[in-house]
């Protein structure tokens, strides 16, 4: 506890020093504590949502209940809303859920993030239509360890083998975008392959059809992009950083992550106050974030987006619903027990 006392101290102390510094110290500083490599944020949130689940969504025998909690979250929490002011963010996977308003590639990347801390197997997939243009982004996890993902070296950054259809349709399809998990109608989960020979079963994943051909997106040529890490991946830094998450006072984080959008300098005034509401937003501090939500005026450029949020929450259709009320869009009834 002394050590972490020790941490803490001197990591204030360079951070506070940081404010006096010039711009490029301070936009490091903040790159730094939304970076991937410490997967603060993340973490954080995952722990958060974790605390808030009756079961441990850490445990292997839970891994398939859990991606269902997490798919949910992402939907709910990120997902693109009908407005056209706020463009969408080319970043990290943190600043991408601090910013909200975020398209498939982007909720795709915050899943397999989030789904890290599950040590879950993920890639990020582009669907093709038949003019080979990429309509559509969605994650696959390997849920059986079919596919020999474990044994490629540094696959985060090199997984040009995943682009035959025969070894990414062994896997399992979750889509934040429109809330599709892999299931079946017996409330089976099921891999790709299952999903293409039983087509009718999928009438509502009307999203995933092209050309005129249900389901079209999946059997057209698919690639992954890039894959998520599992723990074993995990650098010195990496594993820290998931440390400090788990034992650090999580008010002390909360401050740190504050501390992090003030002293960016490309953040105007009016962003970092949106930034502000949905970090308690996304950290499940409903109140906070409705009151930070609230003191947005319609001067602040990000007015309307701070109200549709608002509304969410007030609507709750932006918290974090429980295992069991979560809906299966195949069964139109609650979701199994056990998996």
């Amino acid at each position: 506890m002394k050590k972490i006392n020790i941490f803490m101290f001197t990591m204030f102390a360079v951070l506070l020093l940081s404010t006096l510094m010039l711009d490029y110290p301070k936009k490091f500083i903040s790159r730094l504590i939304f970076s991937h490599e410490l997967s603060l944020l993340t973490h954080s949130v995952f722990y958060k949502i974790n605390n808030e689940t009756y079961f441990d969504m850490k445990k292997k025998e839970n891994q398939k209940k859990s991606l269902i909690v997490l798919n949910n979250y992402v939907y709910d929490f990120f997902k693109l809303p009908e407005l056209t002011k706020l463009s969408h963010i080319d970043d990290g996977a943190s600043w991408k859920m601090l910013h909200g308003s975020i398209a498939c590639d982007g909720l795709t990347d915050i899943l397999l993030r989030l789904a890290e801390n599950t040590n879950t197997r993920g890639a990020m997939i582009f669907l093709y239509n038949n003019d080979n243009i990429s309509p559509h982004t969605l994650s696959f996890f390997d849920l059986n360890d079919s596919i020999g993902l474990d044994d490629t070296v540094d696959l985060s950054h090199s997984i040009n083998h995943l682009e035959n259809n025969s070894e990414l349709n062994k896997m399992y399809l979750f889509d934040p975008s429109y809330n599709y998990f892999p299931i079946n109608k017996k409330s089976q989960f099921i891999n790709i392959n299952y999903m293409l020979k039983n087509k009718i079963e999928f009438s509502s994943y009307e999203k995933l059809d092209s050309d005129y051909i249900k389901l079209r997106l999946l059997q057209n040529h698919k690639q992954a992009f890039i894959a998520n890490r599992v723990y074993d991946e995990y650098s010195m830094i990496n594993k820290l950083s998931l440390t400090f998450v788990k034992v650090l006072p999580k008010n002390f984080l909360n401050l740190l992550f504050k501390f992090g959008i003030f002293i960016n300098p490309e953040l105007d005034d009016d962003y970092k106050k949106l930034l502000y509401a949905r970090l308690e937003h996304i950290l499940l501090n409903y109140e906070d974030a409705k009151v930070n939500y609230s003191k947005i005026t319609p001067k602040n450029s990000y007015y309307d987006y701070a109200q549709y949020w608002y509304e969410k929450i007030n609507t709750s259709q932006s918290v974090l619903k429980k295992y069991e009320d979560i809906f299966s869009p195949l069964t139109s009834s609650i979701l199994p027990k056990n998996l």
